[in-house]
């Protein structure tokens, strides 16, 4: 009986080793230590305020039930994000970051961040393409060019590229591992030429009227949003754009009929409940020498899916020069908390 208190005050504090706790409005933030914890979660309430209007065009509502972020400190880069969707509302939000502290503030925070802000707006899985290419615009400069620099080696080897009819008709992950880098890289480069076009805001509706006729009205989008007549007639536009940029042919090597889904998934779309998890994944094979960028994407669902499945990249962040204690990392800070009064979380905005 002498014992118990003992024991109970040793698991009191191997439970308080383990990390540290921030509240934020719309996050409970756990991370290795308060100085950190603090530190993303004033970062992660300025990004949603800053990508919502961005994307929107407006803040999104304060969320009825804060969403647990979980932080890992670590020489490699990922993040997964988890939505529940049910009947046009969004049930519940769960995300996790893993990285080097520069990377997880400049980089992995705001792609996840992005994520929020799509799901809010679609109430629904998102074309992958689309989900990914919109989130990588919030990351910053480094890993946009790694992506830029992937799709052009990609386009330039017979049979990697995607056509964009059959890139858009995807609503999971390739099951050939070759063709899962250049989902990422052309989604990220197409959703950046589309916007640079427009704005956010108009890709967005651009995105939502495609989706219409279970994902085939991709052509009357174009017709509607921008100038193109159809698919084809913007991926010539598209590829021509590569080329003026890097002043040598380009050739989209891959010639399948658009009608070929064989490296298709399974439909990401359910008229009841629907859980979708958005996650770092790269190839299992690269197929290219260069440094290959960060996948954060939807995967196959998986009831059962564990988070250490989850988290597969293996690329290193780059090492911090004279990098500091935990708790003293040298990170400009956002502005301060902003603090959102509407309580609408599930409404459709409009």
């Amino acid at each position: 009986m002498a014992l118990r208190p003992s024991i109970a005050v040793v698991l009191v504090g191997a439970m308080a080793s383990l990390g540290a706790s921030y509240r934020t409005p719309n996050f409970i933030v756990e991370a290795p230590d308060p100085a950190f914890a603090e530190q993303i979660g004033k970062y992660a309430e300025h990004y949603r305020k800053q990508k919502a209007i961005e994307w929107l065009g407006q803040e999104m509502p304060t969320w009825g039930r804060p969403c647990p972020l979980r932080v890992t400190i670590s020489s490699t880069s990922g993040g997964a994000t988890m939505f529940d969707f049910y009947n046009g509302s969004i049930r519940s939000i769960d995300m996790h970051i893993e990285g080097s502290p520069d990377r997880l503030l400049v980089s992995v925070l705001p792609h996840e961040i992005t994520h929020t802000v799509l799901a809010y707006y679609f109430r629904t899985p998102v074309p992958r393409w689309a989900d990914e290419g919109s989130s990588v615009l919030s990351e910053d400069d480094h890993e946009r060019a790694v992506h830029e620099q992937t799709v052009w080696q990609i386009l330039q080897r017979p049979g990697r590229a995607i056509p964009l009819r059959r890139l858009f008709s995807l609503t999971d992950y390739p099951r050939d591992p070759n063709y899962l880098m250049a989902l990422y890289a052309q989604g990220y480069s197409v959703t950046n030429f589309l916007v640079s076009q427009s704005s956010k805001p108009v890709f967005l509706a651009f995105v939502a009227q495609g989706m219409q006729n279970n994902g085939n009205n991709w052509d009357a989008a174009l017709r509607t949003h921008y100038r193109y007549r159809s698919i084809e007639e913007l991926e010539a536009a598209w590829l021509q754009y590569l080329r003026n940029g890097r002043q040598q042919p380009t050739q989209l090597a891959s010639n399948r009929s658009p009608h070929d889904r064989r490296d298709a998934g399974p439909s990401a779309h359910s008229p009841t409940a629907r859980v979708v998890l958005r996650q770092t994944a790269p190839p299992a094979q690269p197929i290219l020498e260069t440094p290959q960028p960060v996948y954060r994407g939807q995967i196959p669902d998986e009831p059962a899916l564990q988070w250490d499945r989850a988290r597969r990249d293996q690329r290193p962040a780059a090492p911090l020069q004279n990098e500091p204690r935990p708790g003293t990392y040298q990170v400009p800070p956002p502005p301060p908390f902003v603090h959102l009064e509407a309580p609408e979380y599930e409404r459709v905005p409009q």
